[in-house]
């Protein structure tokens, strides 16, 4: 088992306290500093892409535009990825953009929810947080879910790196 399989395998299916949510700090970073940078990549894919198509017509196709938009589908998949690799970490993802993340947890035996945004140096508590006013999906309606952050957009996400490493 790698070290970075070692690392999932201790904090995956398990409720974070605010201590553990800290120590998977390290590969959650890694991951979302992937995510994050990969979610860039995509936006100027996408712009790139559009201004593209206004190049093409139906008789007349736009090459540039359909290899940028295999670009943006593959930059997508890496997102997705990322999101998933979090997911299995139990971390939720509420924002491509900064970073933010979703650590769910418990404080003196009730349910709490850690967050945490790229360039922080350890994990808050949720202000607020109410678990009897989370919805069935354990969102509440005070932070966008994952849907309503990217409603419209393709589906986004994936971490593999071209030479396989994974920072």
């Amino acid at each position: 088992m790698s070290e970075e399989s070692a690392e999932s395998a201790a904090f995956a299916h398990r409720p974070y306290s605010e201590a553990l949510a800290n120590r998977a700090l390290p590969l959650v970073r890694r991951i979302v500093d992937d995510l994050v940078m990969r979610y860039r990549e995509w936006l100027d894919a996408v712009r790139r892409f559009e201004y593209a198509t206004t190049k093409s017509t139906a008789e007349a196709p736009d090459p540039e535009a359909e290899g940028l938009q295999a670009e943006a589908e593959r930059t997508a998949a890496e997102i997705d990825a990322c999101v998933n690799e979090l997911a299995e970490l139990g971390v939720e993802c509420r924002a491509f953009d900064s970073g933010l993340v979703i650590f769910r947890g418990e404080r003196d035996g009730r349910p709490s929810r850690f967050v945490w945004r790229r360039g922080d140096v350890v994990v808050s508590e949720w202000p607020g947080y109410d678990a009897g006013s989370a919805s069935a999906n354990g969102t509440s309606s005070s932070m966008p879910s994952r849907a309503q952050l990217v409603a419209g957009k393709t589906s986004l996400a994936s971490r593999s790196r071209s030479d396989g490493s994974r920072e």
